[in-house]
């Protein structure tokens, strides 16, 4: 599998298909298999790079506090690497405010923006919750416990009426070949907590999509209303269906969004 020196760290990461390049940034404890419903639509047509972020996965998990800016480093060394001049960054939730430092550090990198379920801070209900499931790691409550009380929160009524469903993330959760580490979990924590670009974002000046779904709980949609409003070229889509993992549980209109804003980019 792939790795390579990034800084301080040896990062993992996956290089999907041809054409122009999209690279796409999980959120919070999350790794790049959680793409999978994304990869094979959007490496038919574009270069699709995943990577596990610094903490989680097969990359390395130092013991400390990271940021968004320093995982938005790890991102833009990588492009470098893979000697990818500039690519469409789709970020997902904390993805997409390390996809935002991005634009602002790095804006000869960046193509176009897609933010997902994500905002220029995060909210404070957020900050408490994720607090709440670092403690509730540090207290060895149960991964089948924690991972069921964080879908109340990411996933719609809908996804709670199908057993079969619930209890096939679950058992992908409990049997994850590259568990999370609490010292690297806590590292992202910090990120979160610290990540604020509100008032930098009108300087973002690439074409932009801000997408959520209606029934978004954990990041309300006003976070969502205030990037579209802030960035001067975003455009904001709000999905009928799903909550904070709208790309999870309903990839299609996620996916097809997605590929018509990249085709209306990519045309220009």
């Amino acid at each position: 599998m792939p790795r390579t020196r990034i800084g301080d760290i040896e990062m993992y990461y996956e290089v999907h298909g041809s054409g122009e390049p999209v690279v796409l940034i999980h959120g919070l404890s999350m790794d790049s298999s959680t793409w999978f419903n994304q990869i094979p639509v959007l490496s038919q047509k574009y270069q699709v790079i995943v990577f596990d972020n610094r903490g989680v996965g097969q990359t390395d998990a130092p013991n400390e506090a990271y940021s968004t800016e320093m995982m938005a480093d790890d991102a833009a060394a990588l492009m470098k690497f893979l000697n990818v001049d500039n690519a469409h960054i789709l970020g997902f939730s904390m993805g997409g405010m390390i996809a935002q430092t991005m634009a602002l550090k790095y804006p000869e990198l960046v193509r176009s923006l897609l933010l997902a379920a994500t905002a220029a801070r995060f909210p404070a209900r957020a900050k408490y919750l994720v607090q709440i499931w670092l403690r509730m790691l540090n207290e060895n409550v149960s991964l089948e416990i924690s991972t069921r009380d964080s879908f109340l929160w990411v996933y719609t009524n809908e996804f709670f009426e199908h057993d079969e469903t619930v209890a096939a993330l679950v058992d992908r959760a409990l049997n994850h070949p590259y568990p999370l580490s609490i010292h690297g979990f806590a590292g992202q924590v910090a990120a979160l907590m610290q990540h604020d670009t509100r008032s930098q974002i009108n300087e973002i000046s690439v074409p932009t999509l801000v997408l959520i779904g209606r029934d978004e709980i954990f990041i309300p949609m006003q976070f969502s209303e205030e990037l579209a409003a802030r960035i001067p070229k975003a455009e904001l889509v709000i999905l009928e269906r799903g909550g904070h993992n709208c790309w999870m549980e309903f990839p299609e209109p996620f996916n097809r969004t997605v590929m018509q804003f990249l085709e209306g980019v990519t045309s220009m």
